[in-house]
Formats: structure tokens, sequence, C-alpha cells
């Protein structure tokens, strides 16, 4: 080729590349190595592609080729969340008068008020728009709009695969028939086998447009609670109805998480519904919306029973464990030692299983598990089973007895790692005189 023929070769490239919107001097790219048929470029978003499709193809010409699409922007992250809580009729609506944009909105009968879940305007702080609300509406409850999470650690080969399988039996068979439990927790697989029989009722409340949670978290706390009992994974309890909120959805990076927002909807749509008993295997930051909400369910004699939290010895206390009034359990391993991740604090009241303990896969089958999340269902099926023996009993007496009958460790008396010390609920179903039915993890030193 003469210099002459390559100078014009050359100017041919440049301007086939500024028809093609590349910079000047880019490679020359033909369909074939673009791996786009004419069908494909003409059908591609955004080019001006001819009836004969792209470049080279029968019809078309170097100008009906569409440009290579842009890199995207990454997509910003959402605005910070609210809850508010409003006991006047209207006053939602002012909110979003003073610019905040309404995500969901719900009324939550066991306070009488409307919530509302808002994103903040793009100028505001926190603080800021704590004191704008305050200043229109003192009397609204206000705060972030917090998110939490299931009360689950995966074992790891230092802190689960050394301890021996927990010693509770098989489910009992002498539990009143009308033991009930309602639980707020993730996504729960009902077509479990282990659940096969089980009287297990649904009740999603996740605002509208989220991804429900997986079925991992929720669907081993419901098998824990009332499993079969001839199952790989048996329950607590035998012939229990269960009332699963549904209240976990999947955030950003896959993670099950609740906000305030669908948990306060939870508890009310689960008092609504008459639970005696409600399982809450999940820890977050105080809330005031949450708060409010926690006090008027217990106000009606229902028992909450969370999980203490896995966030170790010295972290703040979690919620809503911590809060006055819930009954709050931490996880010890067969041999009664507490769970080293486990917090603790003056809130706790009541020690149970909660080391490689062998709970149910979200299918099938079954995996150890840690954590005080799966410590507080024995407590919960314990006092679900106390108010069906004793329906006009009041909570504080049910609970009361359960402590009167607790295995002490740690400290004389209560402490701030045990609470009361281990529970023991042998009298609570009758199985067999040389069975008990939660036996203790070990014994106590």
């Amino acid at each position: 080729m003469t210099k002459d023929t390559a100078d014009r070769v050359d100017a041919r490239r440049r301007w086939l590349s500024k028809r093609l919107g590349l910079a000047l001097g880019a490679i020359y790219a033909s369909p074939t190595l673009l791996r786009l048929t004419p069908a494909r470029a003409s059908g591609s978003g955004g080019g001006s592609g001819g009836g004969g499709g792209g470049f080279g193809g029968e019809g078309g010409s170097p100008g009906s080729f569409s440009r290579p699409s842009r890199p995207r922007r990454r997509a910003q992250a959402p605005r910070p969340e609210i809850v508010v809580a409003t006991l006047v009729p209207g006053q939602i609506d002012q909110i979003v008068a003073l610019g905040y944009t309404l995500v969901a909105r719900d009324t939550i009968n066991l306070i009488g008020a409307e919530l509302g879940r808002f994103r903040l305007p793009a100028n505001l702080t926190f603080d800021q728009a704590r004191a704008q609300i305050a200043g229109a509406l003192p009397d609204a409850l206000f705060d972030p709009n917090h998110l939490y999470s299931p009360g689950e650690l995966p074992c790891g080969s230092d802190s689960c695969a050394a301890f021996d399988l927990i010693g509770w039996r098989t489910a009992a068979h002498s539990c009143p028939g009308d033991t009930v439990i309602g639980m707020i927790d993730t996504t729960v697989n009902a077509g479990h086998a282990a659940l096969e029989g089980v009287a297990v009722e649904t009740m999603p409340v996740l605002a509208e447009g989220r991804q429900p949670g997986s079925a991992v978290h929720g669907t081993a706390i419901a098998i824990l609670l009332g499993g079969r009992g001839d199952s790989r994974t048996p329950g607590l309890l035998d012939g229990v109805r269960l009332v699963a909120a549904e209240a976990f959805h999947r955030d950003a990076s896959g993670q099950d998480r609740a906000d305030a927002f669908d948990v306060a909807r939870a508890i009310d749509r689960l008092v609504e519904a008459g639970m005696p008993v409600i399982n809450l295997s999940f820890t977050g930051p105080d809330n005031a919306v949450l708060r409010r909400v926690v006090e008027a369910a217990l106000a009606r004699d229902v028992i909450l029973v969370a999980a203490a939290g896995n966030a170790g010895p010295l972290s703040d206390p979690l919620y809503p464990a911590a809060q006055d009034g819930v009954v709050a359990v931490t996880a010890v391993d067969a041999r009664s030692r507490v769970y080293r991740q486990a917090n603790a604090g003056d809130h706790v009241d009541f020690a149970a299983p909660g080391v490689q303990l062998w709970t149910a896969a979200s299918v099938s089958g079954g995996r150890y598990r840690s954590g005080t999340s799966y410590a507080a269902p024995f407590v919960s099926a314990a006092l679900a089973v106390a108010r069906a023996r004793k329906p006009q009993a009041p909570s504080a007496q049910l609970i009361e007895e359960l402590r009167s009958g607790v295995v002490d460790l740690g400290e004389p008396g209560r402490d701030k790692v045990f609470g009361w010390g281990l529970v023991q609920a042998d009298g609570a179903c009758r199985a067999p005189a040389t069975e008990t039915f939660f036996p203790a993890a070990g014994t106590a030193d």
C-alpha cells in the first residue's frame, strides 16, 4: 500500500469514527467484532437504526448504526426516611405540605394514630426535620425510620462446632389445644414438611413495592415453635397455632430488614388478631413510634418476648428487648455458658438454649444455628402454654411463675448476663415422667 493510499484509508477510518460517535483515533469496529446482527442493532435503544439494520447491513449506511450507549450514572441513594405517628386527622397531609415525600401511610388502631413514612427534603437534616415537625405538630411522634435485623449469627468453627446438641426433647404432646403464638419475622415457608398439618397463618405486612425477605430466619423460628414432632426438626409445641406477621423486606444489598413503620403495623395487626404472646426475634435501636406501640400492646396484657441481641456484652441495649415490660431473652449453650456475642444488661430476664441449636432450613433439612433469636422461642412457648392454661391470669403473674422455676446461673439472683436464670417449664406441658419439657442446657456449676 502506497503512502497516499494509506492516508486515504486513515481519513476514511476517522470519518467513520466520527459517525459512530467514537473518539478520533479509535480503532474501527465492524458489526462482526461488536457481535451485533442487523436485527439487534436496529432494535437497540437510542440509535437511529434503518430498516435494514446496523452498519454494513443490507440497505444501511454508516449513519444508520446506533451510537454506543454511554455508561450510566450510578443512581443516587434515596433520601433518609422518617416515621411519624399523628393523633389528629389530616396531620399526615400537613407534613406533605411542608415538603416531605409521603412513601406510605397506615392506621395503627392500638394507639389510635395515623402512621406516615416520609423521605426528608433534600435541604434538611434529621434534627432540622424534627424541629420543624415538632413546631408544626407538637403532639406528633417522630423518629428516623429505624431498621431492625433478625437476631441471627451463623455458626463459626470456633463458636458452634465444639458444642453438643441442646438437651431439649421432641415436641410435647399434652399441651392445651388453644395454645396460640404470634411472631414477627421474615417470610415463613408454610409449605415446609416440618409444618405439614400445623396451623400456620401468614400475615404479610410489607409496605407496597417492597420485596419480601428470605424465608430462612422466619421458617426456622416457626418450626422451632411448632414443627412436627416426627420431623427432622421437631418443634417445642405440638398442636400450637402460629400467626406469623411477615414484616421483613430485602434491602438494596439483599439483606433482610424491617423498619419501624412495618414493625409497628405488624404489632398492631397481631394484637388486633388476639395474639396473647408475640415472639420478636429481631433487634434494632430505640424508636419513639415503636415504643408507643409496644406500650399500648403491653397495656392490653399481651406478652412480648424479644431476643436480647447479638452485639456483644459491651454493646448498648437493643430494642424492643430493652423496653420496660418486654421479656428479654439471652442464649446459653449446652453447658449453660452464655452465648459469647449476646447482649447483656439490667433488662435481661431469662436465659434459654440458643447455641448450636438444630433448626430447620428454609426448604428442607436443618442446620445448627446460634443466636438469641433462637432462645426467645423457648420462653415464648412456655408463656403461651401458661396463658392457655390460665387465660384469665395477668401476664405479670405468668412471668413471675416462670421466673420462680428457673435454674439460677452466674451471680446469685438476677444479673446482667443471665437475667433470673435458665428457664424451666417442665410443668407447662406434661411429657412422660422421665422427661422434662425444657430441660436445662447442661447444669449450673
